[in-house]
């Protein structure tokens, strides 16, 4: 409830507004809500309506609205705060300029906030100042600008000090119009009118503005104008307004002099940047080696923004952004008002993310972009005769590690690669990771022989690259992994030119040769691109077949028998392929391409249903075991026991699957737990080519296997040296001690089926009982014999 007391205060308030001389008006988001009478005197208005509801912009003189701007931004959200009286041009509505000193106010109108602002007008002041400046000049008239001009407005005459503030030469001005003089439209009658003084902007000749207090006297002939800047300096004002400021400004003169430093200031730049000192001796760099913006700012009058400037400071160097403006100061001499962002934060965020877009976030190498660029930049460069290698570098085994050790393990070789590969790369190389455990590194070579060169690198790469890792506290030796090299070169000569992507896709497809190679390294050459378009075309095949777009692969059977009475015991399933345009596939090209794609899944599933059921269609087989290789890839996905036993023509018991010991990892608990899912399933495991893995005795007895195939290299051993025997026999004794039972494979002669009997082998197979056949020649050759398959499988 508001009491008699506050409602006679508030009303005194009002009256005392109302009756003010000077105008007061009251706006919200720039709009005008109240306006007081002396308010519509001074806009030449006599109703309210007709000033409540405009912009109170449209009573300042466009040049002084950023002014008003941010004096209001700079008071602050504190109500009742204030700005210091400023001398600011108003705009009647009549179009008349008129000196106000305006001093606004934080307050409240209904509820929300608002501000008051209070305009006194200057204009008897300015008159009793331009009476004394008027008898002064009677004594010495070299002070103020005096321009005296006839009744046409031309110039007949033009003081030092009307050329020291307007910048134009006597003998230029006079005779020209007055106007052209002061870079304004002038009535001197229209002057007079109003008392003979008036307050409006004026032009330099440079073009910078400035507000002119100008007297005019009629001469008869003509009239004698004299003029002053009225502004008190920018300098005095701006020191005020600065000092509470969080952001550095400097006012810089035009001599480099620094004129005025605001507090903030001095803390980013150091004391150097003090009123008095030159502006150059800040220790303060400009991106890009650019001349100081500051001093083109004070050259050429022109404003300059965001130019990015390093400065170093106690705490290290910090990026800032830098922009200059020109300050009138009402004189001619030119000067600048500059002000510094510290976007040191933001700068170095951009820095990290260009860094990342070129590299590899894993080891800091190049990444693919990045690796493309600087080949590119080097392949530019390359003078006459000069030679360029890629070698395009590869991780053998590298799958098995994250497999069996983890990914975090995986990264963490890679890590490492990585790390050996920087330290190893010759000076100017360049060196990245393409990704997974892909690795490039790009070398302009020595003169010499190139061949010898470029292997003589690959060597020593590998020499550094594989090696023991240290790895969660502990060296681990990584027996399975080992480094395979692609290299292809290139020069400047115009046929042999060539871009990054494709130096590198030449260096890819040698990589693949490498991969089955002898030797760590393969250089390109021509004939390799036919044979990756050849694999390429098996690929795509291979999938159009799977697709069931083509005639599907066929199965052909090896028998398995008993070593000691040659029954037959077993059946390995074999994938054969022929294909209209390519010809017979052999599995030896195609399983390796269907195991580097996604189609290894695909051929294993599609050879494991046929065959079952195959062999379930042939009741004389029931007591035949079935063998089916499959990848390790296929055992690790775990949807294939699921997919496989949807439909499963014969009992699991019946089906042995066989794996590569080449597949088996040391410490690879993941895959032993797939292998003991296949024996909870009811299938048998198979150990394929014994002996030419890396699968140690302690693995061995681990596995949940029922069979060892032993590989035909000792086999076909056993007819050129007697020690074979032995090894023969203690594998033999070895496997049965693990409780398995052996089976020889690639016995092609007598001789050898004998000694495999002999050395206690259980089973064998190989072309001495019979090669890969359909199996209806299989049936027939069983019905000829009257021979029935064993059951002791």
């Amino acid at each position: 409830m508001t009491s008699p007391n506050d409602t006679s205060l508030a009303e005194r308030y009002r009256l005392l507004v109302e009756l003010s001389p000077d105008a007061i008006v009251v706006h919200q988001q720039a709009i005008i809500v109240y306006a007081n009478p002396a308010t519509l005197r001074f806009a030449r208005v006599s109703d309210r309506s007709d000033v409540v509801g405009r912009a109170i912009t449209d009573f300042v003189h466009p040049d002084h609205v950023p002014m008003m701007v941010d004096r209001i931004m700079s008071m602050g959200d504190r109500p009742g705060a204030s700005t210091v009286p400023e001398e600011t041009m108003m705009v009647d509505t009549t179009g008349a300029v008129r000196l106000m000193e305006v001093t606004s106010v934080r307050t409240m109108w209904d509820g929300e906030p608002a501000f008051q602002v209070i305009l006194r007008d200057m204009t008897a002041a300015k008159e009793a100042e331009a009476a004394l400046r008027r008898q002064a000049a009677l004594l010495d008239h070299v002070s103020n600008a005096v321009i005296s001009i006839d009744l046409d407005l031309q110039v007949q005459s033009f003081n030092p000090a009307a050329e020291h503030l307007y910048g134009h030469a006597a003998h230029n001005a006079i005779g020209a119009s007055v106007a052209a003089a002061i870079g304004a439209d002038i009535d001197p009658a229209a002057i007079l009118a109003v008392g003979g003084t008036i307050d409006e902007v004026h032009h330099r000749a440079d073009g910078t503005a400035f507000v002119a207090h100008i007297s005019v006297t009629s001469t008869g002939d003509g009239y004698l104008i004299v003029a002053e800047a009225t502004r008190r300096p920018l300098i005095e004002r701006l020191g005020k307004v600065l000092s509470s400021l969080h952001q550095a400004v400097l006012v810089v003169g035009g001599a480099g002099v620094i004129e005025l430093a605001n507090p903030a200031a001095i803390t980013l730049l150091g004391h150097e940047a003090v009123p008095g000192a030159a502006v150059h001796t800040v220790p303060m760099t400009f991106a890009d080696h650019r001349n100081s913006p500051i001093q083109t700012c004070l050259t050429t009058g022109r404003e300059i923004r965001d130019i990015t400037a390093t400065v170093t400071t106690p705490s290290g160097p910090r990026w800032l952004s830098c922009s200059c403006r020109p300050i009138d100061l009402d004189d001619s001499t030119p000067s600048a008002l500059v002000s510094f962002t510290d976007v040191t934060d933001r700068h170095e965020a951009a820095t990290r993310l260009a860094w990342d877009a070129s590299h590899d976030y894993l080891t800091g190498l190049l990444n693919r972009a990045g690796l493309i660029t600087a080949l590119d930049t080097m392949l530019a460069a390359l003078h006459s005769d000069a030679v360029f290698a890629v070698f395009y570098i590869d991780l053998d085994g590298f799958s098995l590690v994250n497999n069996s050790l983890g990914h975090a393990t995986g990264d963490q070789v890679l890590r490492t690669v990585g790390q050996r590969l920087h330290r190893a790369q010759p000076a100017g190389s360049v060196a990245g990771r393409l990704g997974g455990d892909e690795f490039v590194l790009g070398v302009l070579l020595p003169p010499g022989d190139v061949d010898t060169t470029v292997h003589r690198i690959a060597h020593s790469l590998r020499e550094a690259m594989v090696g023991p890792v240290w790895i969660n506290g502990r060296t681990e030796p990584l027996r399975s992994v080992d480094m395979s090299v692609g290299i292809a070169t290139a020069t400047d000569s115009g046929s042999s030119s060539y871009t990054a992507e494709e130096l590198l896709r030449n260096a890819d497809i040698a990589l693949y040769q490498a991969k089955g190679s002898p030797t760590v390294s393969v250089m390109f050459e021509p004939r390799h691109l036919l044979e990756r378009q050849r694999r390429q075309q098996i690929e795509e095949a291979l999938r159009r077949v799977l697709d069931g777009e083509h005639d599907p692969l066929q199965l052909h059977y090896q028998p398995i028998v008993d070593s000691a009475t040659g029954q037959l015991v077993g059946l390995e399933a074999l994938a054969r392929w022929s294909h209209p345009d390519l010809g017979v596939v052999s599995p030896g090209e195609f399983i390796p391409i269907a195991e580097e794609s996604s189609l290894i899944d695909d051929v294993d599933t599609f050879v494991f249903r046929t065959a079952t059921t195959h062999i379930a269609t042939h009741p004389e087989l029931a007591s035949t075991l079935l063998c089916i290789n499959v990848s390790r890839r296929t055992l690790h996905d775990g949807k294939f026991l699921t997919r496989i036993g949807e439909d499963l023509a014969i009992e699991p018991a019946r089906v042995c699957l066989e794996i590569t010991e080449s597949a088996v990892i040391p410490r690879d608990d993941t895959f032993q737990d797939a292998l003991q899912k296949v024996r909870a399933a009811g299938f048998h495991v198979a150990l394929d080519d014994f002996g030419t893995g890396t699968a140690s005795l302690s693995e061995l007895s681990r596995m949940p296997a029922t069979f060892v195939k032993v590989a035909g290299a000792f086999i076909e051993a056993l007819d050129t040296t007697t020690a074979a025997h032995d090894i023969l026999s203690a594998i033999v004794s070895m496997v049965h001690a693990a409780g398995m039972r052996v089976i020889a494979e690639g016995v092609e002669t007598t001789n050898q089926a004998t000694a495999v009997g002999a050395a206690g082998c259980d089973y064998a197979q190989g072309f001495h009982y019979g090669r890969p056949q359909p199996l209806r020649d299989i049936i027939v050759s069983l019905q000829a014999t009257e021979t029935q398959p064993s059951a002791d499988a």
